[in-house]
C-alpha cells in the first residue's frame, strides 16, 4: 500500500501554537474523576447527609474520560508526522504509557504481599502487558485506571495508521460514520450512561474500546473544524471577546458543573461529549478571555502531572481505606469535605513525586533503549 501523501491541513501557525489551556482542563478533569472515585467509594452503608449528597452528585465524574479521548485525538493528528514508521509511534507510546503502569504493578505487588490488597496476578499481567480492556479481559486488575491506558495505546495505533496509510478523503468519510456508530451503540446499550467499560456486547463490541474510538475520532474532527476557523478572519475586539467569553464561561461551567458536582435529569450523557466538544474547541482558538487567562506556564505545571495523578491516586484509595476509612467512619461523615481536600493534597504530592521520580526518569532509560 503507498503511503498518501494529502493529508490533514497542518500550516506551521497551527503546529507552533502553544496550547496551554488544554492543560488545564486535563488538570480540572483529574481532579473530577479523582472526586467521583473518592465520593463513590466511601462505602459507609446508609450514613445519610452531606456525605450522601456528595456521592449522589458526583456519579458523572467518569464522563471525564470521554473528555480524555477526545482530547488525545485531537493532539493525535495535531502531532501527527507523515514520515514517522509506524513502529516508531508504537514505542513513543510505550515511552508515554508505560512507565506507571509498570511502577503500579510493583506498588500493588508489594502491599499485597502485606496483607493491605489482595493481589490479582493473572489480570495485572494482563495490565502490564496494556491489554486490560480491549475485550479480551473478564475482569479488572488491582490497576483500575489502566484500562484507560490500554484503549488509547491500542485505538492511537488504529488512528495513527489510518492516517499515514489511507487517503485524506477515504477517512474524512469514514470517521463520522465510525464516532456516529459508536456513541449510538453505547447509547442505546447502556441507557444513555456510555456503558461499563469493561463490559462486552455480543462477544464482540467492548465498551471501553468504543468509547476511545468514538472519543478520538471526535477529537479529529474537531481538528478539522479548529484548522477550518483558525485560518479565517477573526476581528479581535471587546465586543467580540466579550461574546466568546460569556461562550466560554458558560460551557465550562456547565461541563465541570454537571460533571463533577451535580447529578444531571437529562438521562443521555452525549449531551455532556457535545458540550464539552463545544468548550474545547473554544479553548483552542482561544478568542475569549477565559481561555486566554488559563493560558499560561501554571496550567502546563499543572498539566504536567495529570496523568500521575490519574493513574496512582486509586491506589492510595487502597490504602486510605485499610489505614483510616475503616477505623474513622465517624471523623469522615462528619467532615468530608475536610476528609477529600486532606486526600487530594496526598494524591497531588505523590502525583508529583511518581511523575519526578518514575515517569520521566523511566521514560529516559526507555527513549534510549528502544531508540538506541
Amino acid at each position: 500500500m503507498k503511503v498518501n501523501e494529502n493529508k490533514p491541513l497542518n500550516t506551521t501557525k497551527i503546529t507552533k501554537e502553544k496550547l496551554c489551556n488544554i492543560e488545564a482542563l486535563r488538570f480540572i478533569f483529574c481532579i473530577i474523576i479523582f472526586i467521583h472515585h473518592y465520593y463513590g467509594k466511601l462505602r459507609l452503608g446508609i450514613y445519610g447527609g452531606e456525605l450522601d449528597f456528595l456521592k449522589v452528585n458526583t456519579l458523572n465524574g467518569y464522563m471525564a474520560v470521554e473528555y480524555f479521548f477526545i482530547i488525545a485525538g485531537f493532539f493525535l493528528i495535531y502531532k501527527f508526522k507523515q514520515n514517522q514508521p509506524v513502529t516508531d509511534f508504537i514505542k513513543t507510546k510505550i515511552i508515554r504509557l508505560w512507565p506507571l503502569v509498570a511502577f503500579l504493578f510493583i506498588l500493588y505487588m508489594i502491599v499485597g504481599c502485606f496483607g493491605l490488597v489482595k493481589f490479582k496476578l493473572y489480570p495485572n499481567i494482563l495490565a502490564l502487558l496494556l491489554l486490560e480492556n480491549i475485550g479480551i479481559t473478564l475482569k479488572w486488575g488491582n490497576i483500575a485506571d489502566d484500562w484507560f491506558v490500554s484503549v488509547l495505546f491500542f485505538v492511537s495505533i488504529f488512528y495513527f495508521y489510518i492516517f499515514k496509510y489511507f487517503k485524506k478523503t477515504t477517512y474524512n468519510f469514514f470517521i463520522p460514520i465510525i464516532v456516529l456508530l459508536c456513541y449510538t451503540f453505547l447509547v442505546q446499550q447502556s441507557n444513555g450512561g456510555m456503558g461499563e467499560h469493561i463490559k462486552t456486547y455480543y462477544g464482540i463490541f467492548n465498551c471501553g474500546l468504543l468509547r476511545g474510538i468514538g472519543g478520538m475520532g471526535l477529537g479529529y474532527l474537531i481538528y478539522q473544524f479548529y484548522s477550518y476557523l483558525n485560518n479565517q478572519t477573526f476581528v479581535n475586539n471587546l465586543k467580540s471577546s466579550i461574546i466568546y467569553t460569556v461562550i466560554e464561561g458558560y460551557l465550562f461551567g456547565f461541563v465541570v458543573y454537571e460533571t463533577g458536582f451535580h447529578k444531571i435529569s437529562f438521562n443521555n450523557r452525549i449531551i455532556l461529549v457535545i458540550t464539552f466538544c463545544g468548550l474545547f474547541l473554544t479553548f483552542l482558538l482561544k478568542r475569549g478571555f477565559l481561555s486566554k487567562l488559563l493560558d499560561n506556564k501554571f496550567s502546563v505545571i499543572l498539566g504536567r502531572y495529570a496523568f500521575a495523578l490519574y493513574m496512582t491516586h486509586c491506589f492510595l484509595w487502597h490504602l486510605f481505606k485499610h489505614y483510616w476509612v475503616d477505623s474513622h467512619v465517624n471523623t469522615i461523615i462528619m467532615h468530608p469535605y475536610l476528609t477529600g481536600i486532606g486526600m487530594f493534597i496526598i494524591a497531588f504530592i505523590f502525583a508529583i513525586f511518581a511523575y519526578h521520580c518514575v515517569e520521566i526518569p523511566a521514560s529516559k532509560y526507555l527513549k534510549k533503549k528502544l531508540f538506541a
